[in-house]
């Protein structure tokens, strides 16, 4: 046994020992066993797992360990997700470097082509990272939401929401990404205060976004102007009401001057234009009004590269104005800026013909399932959230203008009827005629309404299958805190809808990984951690050309290397050191700073595991000790009673602490037990006690076994936390002078009570 603990002599075969004994698959091992069933929060596959991954991995594998110990029948099933904005935005990107080509220019057929290409890289590196995270996954059971039997999955889940009139086809005011060429929700859209000109992709110039005299911040939508509005109340503009003004641009177009209680009088002038096809207040004053919408930008601009960008029409507008002197100044003005999340570009509110699930029924169903108790949250701080998102969101846009996702599935027929169905021939019987044309819809899904069945159809729904059967509902979901909406509601709102029943029973939110100074981890500003590189260690220069998969533009790249310099080399610290400090971390926080140190630190701690498994091994190595087999308890002196007594309350205290899904704080009492009672006096005292040791009386028989035993049931409480680390030494104790049968494995062996 090497005097120096080594991750990399002790981590790299385990995992697949265990996979190749089938310990991650449910087995029974108890007659009272219960079943215990989780989903891994299925990974995007645009590239590499970062640190985020690691938290959730590590939580999650504490969780798995510890009921599979208990002898419960557990499954934890992995997936990856299409994740068909992400996965399209980052494959443009890498055809624009590689072809200089736009997807458009590709062809759609050759674009899927590529995406599948990456899809199929990237996924096999997402597994390999998980396995090197010591993540315990039935890999049999595994799911991506493109395969056949999860789109089945999809469309039946359309297709039953939209014969129940749940989904429903509308021309409405949406979130537009120009860049993407889609569709946004709601919850896609980052709301930001500036007074000064932003940059946004796809175009050169900084964008200004302030407010001018005349009562526009939007100056390339006059075009789509169709009125001017002013508050009732406004004695600066009674007089005004029913008359008309002409159009800036248009001549022969007039503008009738109307009140609505939604204008700000001392806000600008006054004086607003109503563009209902460009703005969501506008759009509701329309409504009001029973004013047009007047579209003036092109949702297929993306198409083509030759189209003039909407911001370069604002210096069109601009001029014409100045040319007809209708121009008068301009002013700074802070306003609230609607970015999309994805991109990082401004977004159009547009009106545009979506498909929409009704949230109001589905929402409160959702509701009441936390409020009688079926679902539980761990921690109580996201019920205000929760309630309050789920009596205020409106109806979810779920059409997506991409090339890659669940393409949706309803026919256009004759009469403007559309018709939901698995495919064309299902679709002509339902409409009941087999001689028409009819056109199925080109949009995808949203991601995240596959997403929301990732808890059943992983298990088999629509089909009863054994797995559904067994293991529906989930024990536990766990996942980032940023996803309570975007992904934990829907599934909620969808399960139950779809199955009858709650999804999961608990939720357990963690925080958001930040940098060591705060920073909001991201690939532009190059502070992104991969965990392997933190296991295996690597060298700046290999952190740096790592940089090249992300496909940066130039400022960018520059600054992402230049964040990677200052970093330094990494030393390899192994998985185990990594579980043990993300499961430092407090989940009651909304974020943490991650801290390199934390792992070396815990690095070192292991450290200390290892060199006192060397002095208990070492005790075991007389041929006269091996005759005695049994505990000899009468013998047991002061110490060692104090020592089981310590044992004894840790256990009681880790698995209060598991069952109240309270990793940091089971930890602390186990890290506390082993440094401070076991390694620190414990150990010390009995080494000065073994000087000159000699195996011939029964009292040091009796401390020889009962540091063994207090040792091998130490190291079943940590095994959770440090797999690797924990089956190394386990496999090594001399077990056959302890009572009782063991099994192959520390990894199925019975978790201390």
């Amino acid at each position: 046994m090497p005097k120096t603990y080594s991750p990399r002599f002790v981590e790299p075969a385990w995992y697949e020992w265990w996979e190749s004994r089938e310990l991650f698959k449910p087995q029974q091992r108890s007659n009272v066993a219960s079943t215990y069933s989780m989903v891994v929060p299925p990974p995007n596959v645009t590239g590499s797992l970062h640190l985020g991954h690691a938290l959730t991995s590590a939580i999650e594998d504490v969780i798995i360990r510890w009921q599979r110990m208990l002898g419960n029948e557990v499954v934890w099933i992995p997936g990856s997700d299409h994740a068909g904005i992400a996965t399209q935005m980052v494959v443009e990107r890498f055809i624009e470097n590689k072809y200089n080509l736009t997807r458009s220019e590709m062809g759609r057929e050759r674009f899927e082509e590529a995406i599948w290409d990456w899809r199929n890289l990237k996924g096999d590196q997402i597994i390999k990272q998980l396995r090197r995270l010591g993540s315990s996954l039935d890999w049999d059971r595994s799911t991506f939401t493109l395969n056949p039997s999860y789109s089945y999955a999809v469309n039946e889940a359309f297709i039953r929401l939209h014969k129940e009139g749940l989904i429903y086809r509308d021309s409405r005011m949406i979130n537009w990404c120009c860049h993407l060429g889609t569709s946004v929700s709601d919850l896609e859209v980052d709301r930001t205060e500036s007074e000064t000109p932003i940059k946004i992709p796809g175009y050169e110039l900084r964008v200004d976004v302030g407010e001018i005299i005349v009562g526009t911040t939007r100056l390339e939508t006059i075009p789509g102007d169709t009125a001017i509005a002013v508050n009732p109340s406004d004695p600066r503009y009674s007089h005004l009401i029913g008359r008309y003004v002409k159009h800036p641009l248009f001549d022969h177009k007039l503008l009738p001057i109307i009140a609505d209680d939604a204008v700000v009088m001392d806000k600008g002038t006054g004086a607003l234009k109503v563009t209902p096809a460009h703005s969501f207040l506008d759009f509701e004053i329309g409504k009001r009004h029973n004013l047009p919408h007047v579209s003036c930008i092109n949702l297929e601009s993306w198409k083509n590269r030759n189209e003039i960008h909407r911001f370069d029409m604002r210096n069109v507008v601009l001029k014409y104005l100045y040319k007809k002197d209708l121009y008068r100044s301009v002013k700074n003005h802070q306003s609230t800026l609607r970015i999309c999340s994805r991109s990082g570009d401004l977004i159009e509110p547009m009106v545009s013909e979506q498909w929409f699930v009704r949230i109001e029924e589905l929402a409160d169903s959702a509701l009441k399932a936390v409020d009688d108790g079926r679902i539980k949250f761990v921690q109580d701080g996201y019920m205000k959230q929760w309630r309050h998102w789920l009596t205020t969101s409106g109806d979810w846009c779920i059409s997506r203008s991409l090339w890659w996702g669940h393409q949706i599935p309803v026919y256009l027929c004759r009469d403007n009827k559309w018709i939901s169905a698995h495919s064309e021939e299902a679709a002509r019987e339902q409409f009941g005629a087999y001689d028409i044309t009819i056109t199925r819809d080109t949009d995808v899904l949203d991601t995240w309404f596959s997403s929301a069945l990732f808890p059943f159809a992983a298990l088999g729904w629509p089909k009863q299958t054994p797995d559904f059967q067994r293991f529906y509902p989930l024990n536990l979901m766990e996942t980032g805190n940023d996803l309570i909406f975007f992904w934990v509601a829907r599934m909620v709102m969808l399960g139950m809808k779809l199955t009858g029943k709650v999804p999961f029973r608990n939720i357990l939110l963690h925080p958001l990984i930040r940098d060591e100074v705060g920073r909001k981890m991201s690939k532009s500003l190059g502070n992104v951690i991969d965990p392997i590189h933190i296991i295996d260690g690597a060298s700046n220069q290999e952190r740096i050309e790592a940089l090249d998969d992300l496909y940066l533009d130039g400022n960018e790249k520059l600054s992402a290397m230049s964040t990677t310099a200052t970093a330094g080399n990494y030393q390899p610290l192994g998985c185990d050191s990594l579980r043990l400090a993300m499961c430092s971390y407090s989940t009651e926080s909304p974020h943490i700073n991650f801290n390199l140190t934390m792992v070396i630190e815990s690095r070192k701690f292991l450290q200390k595991i290892w060199n006192s498994a060397i002095f208990v091994l070492s005790l075991f190595t007389h041929d006269e000790f091996t005759a005695k087999q049994v505990i000899l308890t009468s013998y047991h002196r002061t110490v060692d009673k104090w020592v089981l007594a310590q044992l004894y309350e840790v256990v009681v205290s880790t698995n209060d602490h598991l069952s109240n899904h309270n990793l940091p704080a089971a930890l602390r009492g186990i890290q506390h037990f082993w440094k401070n009672h076991f390694c620190s006096v414990y150990v010390e005292f009995c080494k000065s006690y073994t000087v000159g040791y000699q195996a011939s009386t029964n009292q040091q028989l009796a401390f020889a076994l009962n540091i063994l035993y207090v040792t091998e049931t130490a190291l079943r409480l940590m095994s959770p936390f440090t797999p690797f680390f924990t089956e190394e030494l386990w496999q090594r104790l001399p077990k056959e002078y302890l009572n009782g049968e063991f099994p192959e494995s520390i990894t199925i062996a019975t978790y201390p009570q």
